[in-house]
């Protein structure tokens, strides 16, 4: 239908971003969805596309090819990322950093920055990025993944001032610990020790991020922005 909204979500494989998918899907969105690997859903209304969002040629031409077809991007939920196995700083190889880093904030930078380009067309848009809790607990053993999300969260709230005048938002969501493939490399004391940092005493479900990405893509939303919400833990 002509007037139906369009979401972006990366990393729609697995995990975070396929629950999201799924969500606004149903919330009558089209979702046009990417991953490195290939789609894991057959649903009417979404579209996948392979591609590695740290490559930001690849991101340029996934959001060019929605942007000719549906002339619109109402919202943008950055959820592509990578934690790496637990490793002390000092015993950490820059080849690590530099992944880790090219995924989790390069790959939300660049697509913010497209997608941010056809939003302005029409001066609005919602923008949320996908952080983590971590972020505030300086854990050891994951220096590279915090200071990835870390960036995500300072890139976010610049890029909050900077697209205000336009009418477009850009929040986050610290996502506390969640029973995903990305946390499966966590060992049960490493879960604990995240666990004992949570005001709410139990992991994060899908429907806790959906309900704060919904909250945040709302069109009634549009006096909120360069905000952090933390699930399950008090920063």
């Amino acid at each position: 239908m002509a007037d139906q909204p369009v979401a972006l979500i990366t990393g729609s494989s697995r995990g975070v971003g396929k629950g999201i998918s799924s969500y606004l899907l149903g919330q009558g969105f089209k979702v046009f969805g990417c991953s490195r690997g290939p789609s894991t859903m057959d649903e009417k209304d979404y579209e996948h596309s392979q591609l590695d969002v740290g490559c930001q040629k690849q991101v340029s031409e996934w959001v060019s090819g929605v942007s000719r077809a549906e002339g619109r991007i109402d919202v943008l939920v950055n959820s592509a990322g990578m934690m790496p196995a637990s490793t002390l700083a000092l015993a950490t190889t820059s080849d690590v950093v530099e992944e880790t880093i090219k995924t989790n904030f390069l790959g939300t930078f660049s697509v913010c920055r497209e997608a941010a380009t056809v939003m302005l067309r029409k001066r609005t848009g919602r923008i949320i990025n996908l952080s983590t809790i971590a972020t505030g607990l300086h854990l050891e053993g994951a220096s590279a993944y915090i200071a990835s999300k870390s960036a995500v969260v300072g890139f976010s709230k610049v890029l909050a001032k900077e697209l205000a005048p336009a009418g477009i938002t850009v929040n986050v969501v610290a996502v506390s610990l969640m029973e995903t493939e990305m946390s499966a490399t966590l060992d049960e004391q490493q879960r604990e020790r995240y666990r004992e940092h949570f005001a709410i005493k139990r992991w994060a479900t899908i429907d806790d991020v959906c309900n704060a990405v919904s909250f945040f893509a709302s069109p009634d939303s549009g006096y909120i922005t360069g905000q952090v919400m933390h699930l399950g833990y008090v920063d």
